[in-house]
């Protein structure tokens, strides 16, 4: 069975997504900030490999990418930021807790 560039592309693109996600969780769980480093140049390399196909698959049309209406940008930056405010309370908590025990 042939395939057309479109499913080609499209698959290449799941591809890259599945591997920069996976080279995310290993550089998460990396005991030494050495292999950490050389993980971390890795997964780059995969954001960037993964950002050209999107590119080319934008250019022909095969990924449309419609801009979004200012008040949805601005309700994901009000979610997002409240999150960011949220993690850093939690881990203020649980230093102190921790900062205690000791």
């Amino acid at each position: 069975m042939a395939y057309d560039d479109k499913t080609m592309m499209t698959d290449m693109l799941s591809t890259q997504k599945f591997i920069a996600s996976n080279y995310n969780n290993y550089a998460g769980e990396c005991a030494t900030k050495r292999s950490k480093g050389k993980l971390m140049k890795i997964l780059s390399d995969e954001h960037d490999i993964q950002f050209e196909i999107f590119e080319k698959m934008q250019a022909k049309g095969w990924y449309p990418t419609p801009e979004a209406p200012q008040d949805k940008v601005n309700e994901a930056l009000q979610t997002h930021q409240s999150g960011v405010t949220n993690l850093k309370k939690t881990s203020e908590k649980t230093q102190k807790k921790t900062t205690k025990k000791k």
